[in-house]
């Protein structure tokens, strides 16, 4: 169902802020109703204004009076939204559903239909890998597939558990949800042993002879559309980068607290691990940064600025350890330059948070330069974010290559600020980037799977194509301007940037999910949700 009237497709819990926008020239008068037909609140909207990313004028139509529980729709002279709900427990199922994404993504292990339903199928990707350049071959079986792809990928996991960890810091009921995986009802919450999966895999991928970290395990090219089982092409493990052994550490580092309670030497094996990598990641010197050897093609996770993963390790380090030696390399990055990033490419926000939350001592000034720029990086995204009609913190600009990605870790910015400032206007914005995710966004689409009325059915992802039926819970990329694949080039060709989205399956740069999109996204609900 396609209207001018934009909302979040699931709804707003009831003392939450609720805006519809309406696309038109004019300041409209707007009318809420209820499931019966009944209006239940008529108002008029905010006067129009342009919006250069999309191209139109919009208003806004503010309804946050309606508190009581049920369904409503917005309706515009005869134009009427999609139906949606007030509820507080709106977000119960999609949370779900988002967590449960990650065991449906493991690699190296059978998936039974009683857990995975249709997406069942039998252990893959198990054999042994090659490293790349010689005859060794090693084991290293397990983890998650990465993405749309059946790779598994170092730096990408790193970041998605960083993110899930502070999920959990946020909303500790994330521990409580049963996801329906087959180690359900153990001791150890449900998405810690998820978690688990991956850390065992990630261990796996570091060096015993001297503590350096492999970047990733892939085929040499991207198979076909099947099931990770069919994919039968020889495992190849590339080389060491520093990028990858300084996120394992961090990443390390992270978990050991949260698994000391349940297992006390698996939590000293990660901090060995931690250290190790640590000690080692600067003898990893690669001009450019990592490039793929010669031959494989698959994603290269290639990041030239490599200090704010240094960065982050030296941080979580001492937040874990309270290692003198941590905490002054730390503090020589601060003084150089506060560096900030939730993303797989840019990860120092995640040290920011570290050295302000560990229970070692601290250093006032650096304490006071972290706040600030955080600040300071928050009230940047606030400009954009009351400049756009859409109110996220985007301008024209920003509708890059995994820009959902972005709109979850920008919430995040915003709610640090909030944190430290205690002012509600940056978490009323940070909520509102859940807001467009869920719906409300000129494409009309809930950019998670399985959710919502207008949905994506043609995510770019293995599984979901073989079955032909989207896997649930996945945030996929969203728009992007540079179309860059020849689907986003046919379908969005003259579009305005915000609307450059295309539910198409080889639309790869568009309509992709990843892990770690999906980490940002439950890392921001847990914290302006909770």
């Amino acid at each position: 169902m396609k209207s001018k009237i934009y909302v979040n497709e699931i709804g707003y819990r009831p003392n939450d802020r609720k805006v519809a926008i309406y696309c038109g020239k004019d300041a409209v008068n707007f009318q809420i109703l209820d499931k019966t037909g009944a209006c239940v609140l008529q108002k008029v909207s905010s006067e129009s204004r342009y919006n250069p990313s999309t191209e139109n004028y919009e208003v806004k139509c503010d309804f946050s009076e309606v508190k009581e529980v049920g369904e409503y729709t917005v309706k515009v002279a005869d134009e009427v939204s999609v139906p949606f709900a007030v509820g507080e427990d709106i977000y119960n199922n999609p949370v779900k559903s988002i967590m449960r994404f990650f065991y449906l993504q493991r690699c190296g292990t059978e998936l039974t239909k009683e857990f995975a339903g249709e997406y069942a199928h039998p252990s893959c990707h198990d054999t042994p890998a090659r490293i790349y350049g010689t005859e060794i071959f090693r084991e290293v079986n397990g983890g998650w597939h990465d993405a749309g792809d059946y790779g598994r990928y170092i730096v990408a996991a790193a970041v998605t558990l960083a993110a899930l960890f502070h999920a959990i810091e946020n909303d500790e009921s994330l521990l409580k949800v049963d996801m329906q995986i087959p180690e359900s009802g153990q001791a150890i919450p449900d998405l810690l042993t998820e978690i688990r999966y991956e850390l065992e895999w990630m261990l796996k991928m570091q060096d015993e002879a001297t503590g350096k970290v492999y970047h990733k395990v892939t085929c040499a090219g991207f198979c076909d559309f099947i099931m990770p089982e069919y994919e039968k092409e020889e495992l190849v493990i590339c080389p060491f980068s520093l990028t990858a052994t300084a996120d394992f550490a961090a990443c390390m580092a992270m978990a050991v607290k949260f698994y000391a309670p349940y297992d006390k030497a698996f939590a000293e094996r990660m901090a060995e691990a931690a250290k190790r990598a640590y000690a080692v990641m600067r003898e990893i010197q690669v001009l450019g940064g990592f490039l793929n050897p010669e031959g494989v093609v698959t994603g290269t996770y290639e990041d030239k600025y490599e200090l704010d993963e240094q960065y982050w390790a030296a941080a979580e380090l001492y937040k874990a350890f309270g290692d003198e030696l941590y905490k002054n390399e730390f503090e020589n990055y601060v003084n150089q330059e506060v560096m900030h990033g939730y993303g797989w490419e840019d990860v120092a926000s995640f040290g920011n948070l570290a050295y302000l939350s560990t229970s070692y001592p601290t250093d006032d000034k650096i304490v006071d330069m972290l706040r600030k720029a955080m600040v300071d990086k928050a009230d940047a995204l606030m400009k954009k974010y009351e400049a756009n009609n859409f109110e996220i913190s985007f301008d024209e600009k920003d509708f890059i290559w995994g820009s959902n990605m972005y709109i979850a870790e920008n919430g995040s910015h915003l709610f640090d600020a909030y944190k430290i400032t205690g002012k509600e206007e940056y978490l009323v914005a940070a909520r509102e980037h859940i807001n467009y995710i869920f719906g409300k966004n000129p494409c009309n689409v809930c950019f998670i799977t399985g959710v919502g009325t207008n949905q994506v059915y043609n995510p770019h992802h293995r599984p979901s194509a073989a079955v032909k039926k989207a896997m649930a819970g996945m945030l996929i990329g969203g728009p992007d301007s540079g179309l860059h694949d020849p689907d986003a080039v046919r379908d969005c060709t003259g579009l305005a940037p915000a609307l450059c989205y295309t539910d198409k399956l080889l639309s790869y740069s568009t309509n992709e999910v990843t892990i770690y999109w999906n980490s940002a996204l439950l890392m921001l609900m847990a914290q302006v949700l909770s």
